[in-house]
């Protein structure tokens, strides 16, 4: 836990290092640059995990960097901390107590949106990602399932995502974005890598709400 808490505050200072050195940067230059910060929810699950759901809540946060190209054309670069995963919770409704399941998994995220503005307020955006996996914890009813002795597939070290999404600006400095995620290549192999025609391992898939400020 202490390295986890030493990498968020380092990730922290990150951010807050680069956004003001956009800030510095960027307003010297055409005013078609924007930069800011945002801090929003993720919802995610694991595709392949059996279990259905968007039951893994979390805290996304980060910062951006834009560029607009004429009125309704605009790429957006992030550097966002985004936890994924997956949970499944005990219910009274289990007969047999033994479905609790946790997979946390800990991403540095780098998304690179193509931006297209239908009016002043609303914009559509798609492009891809790539996450870096820094760390994840799995375990269920019996206890820890990412141990070194572990019979589990490792999770692989990097996640290329396919985002889509929607944008609404309130005005010029906040606005609210929608936007799901999802892989585009298997976060795990299944067990001993098995494979059946287009189901070649587990994904993740996410879908977040966000609000940017826009300095």
């Amino acid at each position: 836990m202490k390295n986890i808490y030493k990498l968020s505050l380092s990730f922290t200072l990150f951010l807050l290092f680069i956004t003001n050195l956009c800030k510095s940067q960027l307003t010297e230059s055409n005013n078609k640059f924007y930069s800011g910060i945002f801090l929003g929810l993720n919802t995610s699950q694991i595709t392949g995990d059996d279990l259905a759901g968007y039951d893994k809540p979390s805290i996304t946060f980060g910062t951006f960097v834009k560029r607009k190209f004429g009125d309704n054309f605009s790429i957006l670069m992030e550097l966002s901390y985004l936890p994924k995963g997956s949970r499944k919770n005990i219910t009274p409704k289990d007969t047999v107590p033994t479905t609790f399941y946790s997979l946390k998994l800990r991403y540095i995220e780098i998304p690179v949106m193509f931006q297209y503005t239908l009016k002043d307020k609303l914009t559509l955006e798609v492009g891809p990602s790539v996450g870096v996996l820094l760390s994840y914890a799995e375990e269920d009813i019996d206890g820890d399932l990412s141990g070194i002795y572990s019979s589990r597939e490792q999770f692989k070290r990097t996640d290329i995502s396919f985002n889509a999404g929607i944008s609404y600006a309130f005005n010029e400095s906040w606005t609210f974005n929608l936007r799901s995620a999802n892989s585009m290549f298997p976060v795990r192999n299944h067990d001993q890598q098995t494979k059946f025609r287009l189901n070649r391992g587990q994904y993740s898939s996410c879908i977040m709400g966000r609000i940017f400020y826009n300095f």
